[in-house]
């Protein structure tokens, strides 16, 4: 590991470089001086014995006196050459060092440049950057370890994401709000079930700041943050009802914050308080004729009747009775059947016209009764189509009925039937006392009751909430549709829409 650091390999390798050559140099040099020196003093003396054979004290102090002047100058000469050796070989050592310097410099830079380049790309969200690996010393391994680095970063970062999205797509298709919320109030996680109940807070309310908690929402999340239990609260926003659990979100057993599930509760409240009516007039269409059937049948016991007249009048009050009982029932049982899926339909192609003036015959008498008028309409391509026939019947006697019931002395009632291109479409009007715009959206909830203090008689008030629902089931089970539109003291359209195919 030591030698793979670049640092130290290229050091080392400089610096031995640098000593061979500045000592090879230095040798050379010396030598080659040394040489051309000593060969100059050996010639000069062997010059000097030549001219002088028989060689003089004298001369012997002359050539040493000579040959000491030589060495002290041969001296100077050296030192002199090795001062300028050594300032070439600085010079020539000091551009070695730059140009090395400039290698290395781009040797190390460049990579590590490329590392913070591909960290920035990193950084805004890139995760598939790889780096070149060149060698195996640092940089190299560098490079290794950043790749590594990079492809785990992505994968977690896209597991994350999809975690995300899973997270996100739960609780978007959740039919409760969920909310998320900081200590702070503020709110981090929402859904748009969440939003709509936020929005119509802050709306009543009338408070701006869309992403804070309501003022009577955040007193709530502070009780909750401070107990740190969960707890549910009832509210009325907008004129429905929602229950909100607040729940604290703990981390390290520390509370970072809380989860809030809202629920609108508007539809089972409803529901809730239908059943109790339905209940308390169920017992009360049960209670009046099971009280008149005891009372009558004991007055006939006991011999209070005494003429054969007299019991029989009391016998068809208790047999009427009796049969209203049975409606009721029946009408409970079907009810039960249609919304369980248990009904069969017998489809048989009729025709329209013979089926619909034999209803009509039911209720000439009550029309006449009443001084109403009946007008009815048939389109000259309606012909024959496809339904139940009991079932049907069941349907325009019931709305034919709620008609009468609700239209005074001389208005109007009118059935059009017509074709709308693969259907028939039955429409029947009059020109009653409306149905009240509050009202409107429930006429088809089973248990269902308008304000029977507005009936004009005593017949509307016999009613069990049933019919209606009744009807859309068995209009439903046809494959067709049914709606409603009323006026107050105008009067009262209802529309339902068959198919003219066979159904299946």
């Amino acid at each position: 590991m030591f030698w793979r650091n670049r640092v130290v390999k290229y050091t080392i390798s400089f610096t031995t470089v640098f000593i061979l050559i500045f000592f090879l140099y230095v040798s050379i040099a010396d030598t080659y001086d040394q040489k051309t020196s000593i060969d100059e003093v050996i010639q000069e003396l062997q010059e000097s014995a030549q001219r002088d054979d028989t060689i003089s004290e004298q001369s012997n102090e002359l050539l040493i006196e000579k040959l000491e002047t030589f060495l002290i100058d041969y001296d100077h000469s050296i030192r002199v050459n090795h001062r300028s050796q050594l300032i070439f070989i600085g010079i020539i050592c000091s551009l070695i060092i730059v140009l090395f310097g400039v290698y290395f410099s781009k040797r190390i830079s460049a990579p590590l440049n490329h590392v913070i380049q591909s960290t920035r790309k990193i950084i805004d969200g890139h995760y598939n950057i790889k780096l070149p690996m060149k060698s195996n010393d640092e940089i190299g391994q560098l490079a290794m370890a950043f790749n590594r680095m990079s492809r785990q970063l992505g994968n977690q970062m896209e597991t994350l994401l999809q975690e995300k999205d899973i997270l996100f797509s739960i609780i978007g298709s959740m039919k409760d709000g969920v909310l998320t919320i900081n200590l702070d109030g503020e709110i981090i996680i929402s859904n748009p079930q969440a939003d709509a109940f936020i929005d119509d807070f802050h709306f009543e309310a009338g408070s701006p700041n869309q992403k804070q908690l309501p003022e009577e929402l955040n007193e709530l999340f502070d009780s909750v943050i401070e107990k740190g239990t969960a707890q549910t609260f009832q509210v009325n926003i907008q004129g429905r009802d929602w229950d909100i659990v607040i729940t604290p979100l703990h981390r390290n057993n520390i509370v970072q914050g809380a989860v809030t599930i809202v629920r609108d509760v508007t539809e089972s409240t409803q529901l809730d308080q239908l059943r109790e009516t339905f209940i308390a007039n169920v017992s009360h269409e049960l209670r009046t004729p099971i009280s008149l059937m005891r009372g009558y049948s004991e007055a006939i016991i006991d011999g209070v009747a005494e003429t054969i007249d007299e019991q029989v009048e009391l016998a068809q009050i208790i047999h009427s009775e009796s049969e209203r009982m049975g409606r009721l029932v029946n009408e409970l049982l079907d009810l039960t059947r249609l919304k369980s899926g248990h009904l069969d339909l017998n489809i048989q192609s009729h025709s329209v016209r013979d089926f619909i003036e034999k209803v009509l015959r039911k209720f000439a008498q009550r029309l006449d009764e009443n001084k109403l008028s009946f007008k009815l309409h048939i389109d000259h391509d309606v012909d024959q189509l496809m339904f139940d026939y009991d079932r049907l019947e069941q349907v325009l006697t019931n709305l034919i009925d709620n008609a009468i019931k609700h239209t005074l002395e001389n208005g109007e009632i009118l059935l059009e039937i017509s074709k709308i291109g693969d259907q028939i479409c039955f429409e029947l009007s009059d020109t009653g006392e409306g149905i009240p715009l509050e009202d409107l959206p429930f006429v088809f909830e089973r248990f269902y009751m308008a304000d029977k203090s507005r009936a004009s008689n005593q017949a509307v008030k016999k009613g069990t909430g049933l019919g209606l629902s009744i009807v859309k089931q068995i209009i439903e089970g046809h494959h067709g549709t049914i709606s409603v539109q009323s006026k107050l003291g105008e009067g009262t359209t209802f529309k339902f829409l068959l198919p003219t195919e066979s159904i299946s």
